[in-house]
């Protein structure tokens, strides 16, 4: 009896072996592919949440924070939509180069050559453009409030809807350059040369124009509100109502 009862008991163990391993086989197949599901989601979520987050910050930091390197910028004559706030520039020869949509503001551009340069959208706003050259140049809907622009060189430049109001243009030249539509309040233009420019639309309320010479200018819609033409040679200029100034109410 006592043999026979050992050897059921062993067959009987050997029985709840093969059945627990069998069991645990099955529980394994069930559970590995969820745990590596969840290890590769946690990984998929970790590389898109994470990584590219980090790479989104980095990218939108202030342009102005990332090293400005003026050699560069010298050489290759190109930084749009750059952030060059206070940069300076003086001197420079960056003829034709490529600056629109760039913020300039209270940059020194002194005697710094931007001859037919790119410049549509720009921010000048504060800066110092005195005796700069900037003939040929677009500066479509750009803004130069406040900015320094005495004897600069402007012939036929483009200033198409800019904002220039406060600005100083004293002895600036601006001859056959596109005036229209620009924002020219509390302006300083005294002794500068408009001739033959396009004033049309241009907004001159409280615009110092005195002595400037405006002889062939159109002014065709412009506001003159308070400006000072006092000494502005007009001659065979078009004024705001279409007509020549002289014969005409005074302004």
């Amino acid at each position: 009896m006592n043999g026979h009862s050992s050897l059921q008991l062993g067959r009987l163990w050997r029985m709840n072996l093969k059945l627990f391993l069998i069991i645990a086989s099955i529980l394994t197949a069930i559970t590995l592919p969820i745990a590596i599901r969840l290890s590769i989601t946690e990984n998929i979520s970790q590389a898109l949440n994470i990584k590219p987050l980090k790479k989104v910050q980095d990218a939108i930091q202030p342009l102005k924070a990332k090293q400005i390197n003026v050699e560069q910028i010298i050489k290759t004559k190109k930084c749009a939509g750059c952030d060059l706030t206070g940069i300076n520039l003086s001197g420079a020869d960056l003829s034709g180069a490529d600056f629109r949509n760039t913020n300039l503001s209270r940059a020194n551009l002194t005697n710094t050559k931007l001859k037919d340069a790119k410049m549509s959208g720009v921010r000048l706003n504060d800066a110092k453009l005195t005796n700069a050259d900037l003939d040929g140049a677009d500066f479509k809907n750009s803004e130069l409030k406040g900015a320094d622009l005495s004897d600069a060189q402007m012939l036929n430049t483009d200033l198409t809807k800019a904002n220039l109001s406060t600005a100083t243009l004293q002895r600036t030249e601006l001859r056959d350059s596109n005036l229209i539509g620009v924002n020219f309040t509390d302006a300083n233009m005294s002794h500068a040369s408009l001739v033959g420019a396009h004033l049309t639309g241009a907004n001159l309320t409280r615009t110092n124009l005195s002595n400037a010479l405006m002889r062939y200018a159109d002014l065709s819609q412009a506001t003159l509100n308070k400006t000072n033409l006092s000494g502005a040679d007009l001659s065979l200029a078009i004024m705001p109502d279409g007509t020549s100034p002289y014969g005409t109410t005074q302004y």
